[in-house]
């Protein structure tokens, strides 16, 4: 694993941020993507099929997702995971874990990062080789299919992007390429694999508007 100095994640306001080993305070990736995204699709959701039944569904996906990226975790140090975890992340685990033999030569795990230069932070699931490349390597989980045209999963590919950015700042290391890996509860699975040089323009754009917002 490699030792690099990391940011610590904190809560303002219920929205996460994280203060550098300096001091500094800034948003994680996902709350300046989530900020600055259309969001009329998902209040049309909500409004359809009502708040209540929203909130549920929304906090069954983060206890799904949560336990998932514990079974991953664990296996990828040869822990054995202690607890009782449900059966949906216990499938995706399952139909996840092919993927998560591709990888050798892990640098982190659940690596909390930041860049001075965006202003941003946020915690990368895994960095490690992936068929042979270093990659930023992030673990999905979702009720219906992972579609590359999906706004989320573009959302996706800018996250581990900025990943890519923090890493080489923190570090020096060029990263190859971003990663990510998904599960749905239909029962299939999707594997992402981008260059993140594609989307950084993209990115800082999107940073820049965030902070505009701010």
């Amino acid at each position: 694993m490699t030792s690099i100095l990391q940011a610590c994640q904190t809560e303002i306001d219920g929205v996460r941020y994280y203060k550098t080993p300096q001091g500094l305070i800034y948003p994680s990736i996902t709350t300046v993507l989530s900020k600055t995204s259309d969001m009329t699709g998902l209040d049309q959701w909500r409004e359809r099929i009502g708040n209540d039944l929203a909130d549920q569904i929304m906090k069954e996906a983060q206890i799904h997702g949560t336990m998932t990226h514990k079974l991953c975790e664990d296996y990828l140090k040869n822990k054995e995971s202690v607890g009782d975890f449900l059966d949906i992340p216990k499938s995706h685990f399952e139909k996840l874990k092919p993927y998560l033999h591709k990888m050798n030569n892990i640098r982190g795990i659940e690596l909390p990062l930041y860049s001075d230069e965006l202003k941003i932070a946020g915690t990368c699931d895994c960095i490690a080789e992936y068929n042979g490349d270093l990659s930023i390597i992030d673990f999905k989980t979702s009720r219906s299919r992972l579609v590359e045209h999906y706004d989320k999963v573009q959302k996706y590919f800018m996250q581990a992007t900025a990943y890519s950015l923090m890493w080489k700042e923190r570090t020096g290391i060029e990263i190859d390429q971003i990663v990510i890996i998904g599960s749905d509860e239909t029962g299939d699975t999707a594997e992402f694999i981008k260059i993140p040089f594609d989307f950084k323009d993209k990115l800082i754009e999107i940073i820049e508007k965030f902070h505009n917002l701010s």
